[in-house]
């Protein structure tokens, strides 16, 4: 990192002043004497800085801290296998000075742990040449996990039968369609109320419905409130 820019100049006389330059900002080339790298080294959210041959030059704080010290190492050790190619073709478009992209990878963190990123960076330019890439990654919130449900543990039998009490078939309905006696079919409807410990056809299909284990289009009819139909 540049460790020091040119103090900030009024603008000579006669140069355009507008939205790109006004008296009371600083451009890129005015920053000298600054605290600009101590800034960026304050970030809440990881920066580095790669080289051209791939490896990390200056990491801050917070990356260090999500991350571990990487610096001296090559980037794409640090991204999770399914997104190398990915985090591979970005690198190269900045080289040669492609537009900036925004875009998710997924990254393993100092533990090893996936962890996804949303990451905006921009080609690091010295005397007019790429000499690097400049970054940050935001890490983006995952939801969280499902937790198991009593429905996971269901047969493919059971599952079959909550997907036709969800059409709102009746168990003489339910027999013909499994090819079974109809006591058979309210025996495994009744295995299905004891799995799930709904107190009625309607409850587990409903319950089903919560847990995405059948879609509420299914449900054309109210399944009828009793356990043996």
């Amino acid at each position: 990192m540049p460790n020091g820019l040119s103090p900030y100049r009024p603008p000579a006389a006669g140069r355009p002043v507008g939205l790109l330059h006004r008296p009371d900002t600083l451009q890129p080339d005015e920053l000298n004497g600054t605290d600009f790298a101590a800034a960026m080294e304050d970030l809440a959210a990881p920066a580095y800085v790669i080289d051209r041959e791939g490896r990390f030059r200056w990491v801050n704080r917070a990356y260090v801290e999500l991350f571990g010290d990487v610096r001296g190492r090559p980037f794409v050790d640090y991204v999770a296998p399914e997104h190398r190619q990915k985090a591979r073709t970005n690198f190269a478009r900045k080289v040669v000075g492609k537009t900036t992209t925004i875009f998710d990878l997924n990254v393993l963190d100092s533990a090893g742990e996936r962890v996804t990123v949303r990451i905006t960076s921009a080609p690091l330019r010295q005397n007019g040449k790429i000499v690097g890439i400049f970054g940050i990654g935001i890490p983006v919130p995952q939801p969280p996990a499902a937790s198991p449900s009593l429905l996971d543990d269901l047969t493919p039998r059971q599952q079959e039968v909550l997907r036709l009490l969800a059409e709102g078939l009746e168990t003489p309905e339910i027999a013909k369609r499994l090819g079974v006696a109809e006591e058979t079919a309210r025996n495994h409807i009744r295995a299905l109320l004891r799995a799930t410990g709904a107190h009625s056809r309607l409850e587990a299909v409903l319950m089903g419905m919560r847990l995405g284990v059948v879609g509420t289009d299914l449900a054309q009819q109210e399944p009828g409130p009793g356990a043996d139909g």
